[in-house]
């Protein structure tokens, strides 16, 4: 293969993993940009109605979406190792060319050694990035639940 065939395939990876690793945030985003106000809104239901219940599925939601998150995170940081080796071939830092289109056995492998097990998801749950907006309304259901539990149920609204 001549190198100016290599390096355009290798320029065509590296623009569609960039790409790909750049849509999991937009992607990231428009989850939020929906969950925040719709759990939101569970909260505050939760708390007109005087319902654990509705306290209770909120941060399940809210959970299930903040690990969800998570570990997309995870899955876009296996591409970064192939995107920094693509980088470092075009500043000439590479003393060997590299093969083009390994972008699964790369992602495959830094799934492996990295980000497959408890502890690269604990990382990505304490990431600001993504426990926004999900910790803090965790927190205030609890809150909310706590005082449901201290109002009784003389003080719940009529219904």
């Amino acid at each position: 293969m001549k190198m100016a065939d290599l390096e355009d395939q290798l320029r065509a990876e590296y623009i569609m993993l960039q790409t790909h690793y750049e849509a999991f945030d937009a992607r990231a985003l428009t989850i939020k940009s929906w969950a925040a106000p719709l759990l939101a809104g569970g909260l505050g239901l939760g708390l007109k109605e005087a319902s654990i219940g509705i306290e209770f599925a909120t941060i399940v939601a809210s959970c299930s979406l903040w690990i969800l998150e998570a570990i997309w995170k995870n899955f876009q940081y296996c591409y970064v190792a192939r995107i920094k080796l693509l980088e470092s071939y075009f500043r000439g830092e590479q003393d060997s060319p590299i093969p083009a289109f390994q972008t699964f056995s790369a992602w495959g492998h830094e799934w492996s050694r990295w980000f497959r097990g408890g502890v690269a998801l604990k990382q990505r749950l304490m990431s600001p990035f993504v426990y926004l907006p999900y910790l803090p309304l965790n927190i205030a259901a609890i809150v909310a639940m706590f005082w449901i539990l201290a109002i009784g149920p003389d003080h719940a609204p009529v219904k």
